[in-house]
């Protein structure tokens, strides 16, 4: 999906959910997760170049791919996890996209404990 698409069906997509919270709240909320499912879909093409990339980059700079799946995971967490914080926080529930936020936090420093234990590992090793 273009950036021009992206941009024109946001803010199709940012009129009609208004108008929509206008009259009815309840809908909205879904109708919000429905447009983020459908970006969401729509850049999933754009993936397959980040992901050759990341192989590329791998393959230059002798980094393990593990490193790079790791840090792929803690960016997929942290973006989904803020999305979901968002659509909360847009809806009035302020307490719950709080909690999520700090959850999604959680999660994406336990997906990295053991990429960090292996480099504070390997450090430890170089000192002695």
């Amino acid at each position: 999906m273009t950036v021009t698409k992206l941009a024109v069906f946001a803010l199709i997509a940012l009129l009609s959910l208004t108008l929509l919270k206008k009259y009815s709240g309840g809908i909205s909320a879904i109708a919000e997760l429905a447009v983020v499912v459908i970006l969401i879909v729509g850049i999933i093409p754009d993936f397959k170049d980040l992901l050759a990339s990341f192989k590329e980059i791998s393959g230059v700079a002798s980094v393990s791919q593990d490193v790079l799946k790791t840090m792929l995971k803690a960016f997929s967490i942290l973006t989904v996890g803020g999305i979901a914080s968002d659509i909360c926080r847009d809806n009035g529930e302020n307490a719950l996209g709080g909690v999520v936020d700090t959850i999604v936090k959680i999660l994406a420093i336990s997906c990295a404990v053991p990429t960090f234990s292996a480099v504070l590992t390997t450090a430890l090793a170089l000192l002695e």
